[in-house]
């Protein structure tokens, strides 16, 4: 079976995001087939991760520097990767807890075939989650307490109208590449400031090539999403702007719900000309 890395970045203070990071680390060793390494990539200076990781977890868990490049997840998630030798690459969040525990079992066999996969269910949980879970109870007891208390959003943008499709996860939420298509296609754009539209842009660029991918929720594969504060519109108006004009470039737009899966109101293919 093809070997594993996981990549997670983080540029949150472990304490004051109560410790989000333990549970997705903890969700990732119960799973039955384990990866070959976990790369925890701190984007900031003192965050603490690294003292509480070390503490939780050993060696088991390495803590990487990736503050040269400030709140730039791209870089994070690049530097990731460039520590490992693994065949896949799995990319997680600092707040994502996996449902179940053959999941990367499920995607080592699913990417055997495939380029790419991401596009797990993505339950939500509000940002008072830290009231009901503990890191002294068993990982199995607080995947119990998230199945009661979280929600699948079916969200709709009210500026177009379309659907934001936050119930799955994009790649860098929790998502795999094989390492020599990520590669090919040049890794996350570093263009890109703080967060958002990373993870589109590559999903397109992957598409453009025609690269295979799979859909995880359509597999049953699901994962909780731990809800915390972010005021992500100052980037979210730079990055757009990035995206819609790289969309321009390369004269196409992704069309992501229809990447996720056909919809009522979907009357085009994944990836389209912008013009002919």
């Amino acid at each position: 079976m093809m070997c594993i890395d996981v990549v997670i970045p983080t540029s949150k203070n472990v304490i004051d995001s109560h410790y989000s990071i333990c549970y997705t680390v903890r969700s990732i060793l119960n799973q039955s087939y384990q990866p070959q390494n976990i790369y925890i990539v701190e984007n900031v200076f003192d965050t603490g991760v690294f003292d509480i990781i070390s503490l939780q977890f050993g060696s088991l868990v390495q803590v990487i520097n990736g503050s040269e490049k400030s709140n730039n997840i791209s870089f994070a998630r690049n530097l990731g990767v460039s520590k490992g030798n693994s065949d896949i690459i799995i990319f997680m969040d600092d707040d994502v807890i996996i449902g179940y525990h053959n999941y990367f079992k499920d995607i080592a066999e699913i990417m055997s075939y495939n380029d790419f996969c991401c596009g797990a269910r993505r339950y939500w949980i509000s940002t008072e989650w830290y009231k009901y879970l503990s890191l002294d109870f068993q990982m199995n007891h607080n995947l119990q307490i998230l199945k009661a208390k979280s929600f699948l959003p079916h969200s709709i943008e009210r500026t177009t109208g379309n659907r934001n499709c936050s119930e799955f996860t994009y790649i860098g939420n929790f998502g795999a590449v094989k390492r020599k298509i990520f590669y090919a296609i040049g890794g996350f754009d570093e263009q890109y400031e703080g967060w958002t539209y990373q993870d589109t842009d590559l999903m397109m660029r992957l598409c453009s090539k025609q690269y295979n991918y799979e859909i995880l929720a359509y597999n049953n594969m699901f994962c909780y999403h731990l809800g915390h504060p972010a005021d992500k519109q100052y980037y979210r108006k730079i990055n757009k702007e990035k995206y819609m004009k790289k969309q321009i470039e390369f004269n196409l737009k992704f069309n992501h719900n229809n990447f996720f899966g056909r919809f009522d109101d979907d009357t085009v293919a994944v990836v389209t000309p912008l013009s002919i």
